[in-house]
């Protein structure tokens, strides 16, 4: 909660700079408490107003759990062929659980019916709000 000691912090890693490069992240913390960084915290690596709003910065990159998921697919795979591994076995079960909450990412927010326009619409059922893409 921005003193740094308090509590765990989550850590920003896609927060990017005009050209939107993967390879021009800066690891930063989720919650903005301008202690660390410029003097405008780490906004003003982004910005140049001088002037910003105290924020929450949350990032979630479904695609990047799915990549992450299929990695340690591939690890166990190749560690079974090598007779099983029980470091990449207990990595496995934590994969299985990310891949379970990824795959809400593949539904329409809200669990809407796909096509709803108003928040009256009711709630879907089954797979009714599934686009079967990484939103």
């Amino acid at each position: 909660m921005g003193d740094g000691k308090s509590h765990a912090a989550l850590i920003n890693t896609f927060q990017r700079g005009p050209e939107e490069s993967v390879w021009e992240t800066v690891t930063q913390p989720t919650w903005e408490d301008f202690k660390w960084g410029g003097p405008n915290g780490f906004l003003d690596l982004f910005q140049k107003s001088g002037s910003f709003a105290r924020q929450w910065k949350y990032t979630a990159a479904p695609d990047a759990d799915a990549r992450a998921v299929q990695a340690v697919y591939w690890a166990k795979v190749w560690a079974d062929e090598q007779g099983g591994n029980g470091s990449v076995d207990a990595v496995t079960k934590k994969a299985a659980k990310l891949g379970d909450f990824a795959r809400y990412s593949l539904f329409d927010k809200y669990f809407k019916k796909l096509g709803c326009t108003s928040p009256s619409c009711p709630t879907s059922t089954d797979y009714g709000s599934a686009h079967y893409l990484i939103s």
